[in-house]
């Protein structure tokens, strides 16, 4: 089964939506995060209740998630896990899972990921996420999250659970009336087959112990930080309160950044990946050329990390998408779980 994930545009998830033979699988997934240091604060859940694809359900990648005894966020849920919030979100198996986010491309890869880790054999992610599908002139739902009305439905016009799903799983106080539950449920479908694929997760011994290898050593795996330059190298600060800055030692600056184009001129503007030819240049000077031809082959392996575990999964994809061959291991508590431990060696240059 392929653990790649494919890059679609509004055109084409539009298309999806309007064939009544892909439509039914096809389930369109909100994965907005915002930092928690922003001011004034944001929330992808208040924001998706407000405006989103019709249809789209949302994925929170903070619930759901494995709690962790240090408190570190949005750690990869266990199979069980995984599997019941995708039958609470109406998705199974053989759904085509669509993924998006209101930035264009930050967040969305992280969930992307999430579903490939688990053998997800359909996974694409919206390539300008919500600005560009705005952009492009495709509708929105602005409407709460409602029951849909199954008796006031033209012939051929589906019903979207989605929302209403998303409001039973998230909402402290659901505005659902009791006997329409019935009708949510029957649009639970168990998920099955739910198995995590060990290669996709790198743990903190793991991480170390790469560290303290030689990239001589064609057995050392290429670390890529997507954090900002400055934090990498020490020079600015982290935006978690008392945590260090700096970087693993023998790990390579990545900032996610500069895997993405400038936004558009559009209103809204957003930006999307990179092309691959552009992707290629930038992992090139990233790590050089001849490791890069290396990572590229499948010859050396690669771990992405960032702050937490959200932007990792931008360089994830972009190594896709430039044609490396094989699995990224995403280091799934990332810096903030590497530098909280007092025992962590931290380079800054």
């Amino acid at each position: 089964m392929s653990s790649k994930v494919g890059l679609v545009s509004p055109k084409q998830v539009s298309a999806l939506l309007a064939d009544q033979k892909t439509q039914p699988k096809t389930k369109v997934l909100d994965a907005s995060w915002f930092m928690p240091n922003l001011k004034p604060p944001r929330s992808g859940w208040e924001e998706y209740k407000a405006k989103r694809i019709p249809g789209a359900a949302f994925f929170d990648v903070d619930i759901i998630a494995e709690k962790d005894e240090r408190g570190l966020a949005h750690m990869l849920p266990g199979p069980e896990r995984f599997a019941d919030a995708c039958s609470r979100l109406g998705i199974d198996r053989d759904s085509h899972v669509v993924v998006y986010d209101t930035h264009g491309v930050f967040s969305a890869p992280r969930t992307a990921f999430t579903f490939k880790a688990f053998g997800h054999p359909q996974v694409s992610i919206l390539d300008g996420g919500l600005p560009r599908w705005i952009a492009e002139g495709h509708p929105v739902d602005t409407t709460f999250p409602i029951m849909p009305n199954l008796h006031a439905l033209k012939d051929g016009e589906p019903a979207y659970f989605g929302p209403v799903q998303s409001l039973l799983m998230y909402d402290k106080r659901p505005r659902v009336e009791s006997y329409f539950i019935a009708d949510i449920e029957e649009h639970m479908p168990q998920y099955i087959g739910a198995e995590l694929d060990e290669g996709f997760i790198k743990s903190y011994e793991q991480v170390v112990s790469n560290s303290e290898e030689d990239l001589v050593r064609p057995e050392t795996a290429v670390v890529l930080d997507a954090r900002p330059g400055g934090r990498f190298t020490g020079q600015d600060p982290e935006p978690r309160p008392g945590l260090s800055s700096g970087h693993i030692p023998h790990s390579f600056s990545l900032p996610f950044s500069t895997l993405l184009t400038a936004p558009s001129s559009t209103e809204p503007a957003y930006q999307q990946l990179k092309s691959p030819a552009e992707l290629d240049e930038v992992l090139s000077n990233a790590m050089g050329k001849e490791e890069w031809e290396k990572v590229k082959k499948g010859e050396r392996s690669v771990i992405a990390t960032c702050g937490s575990g959200m932007t990792a999964a931008v360089i994830w994809l972009a190594l896709q998408v430039a044609g490396k061959e094989g699995k990224v291991g995403l280091y799934d508590e990332s810096w903030t779980g590497y530098a909280s431990r007092p025992e962590s060696k931290i380079e800054k240059s």
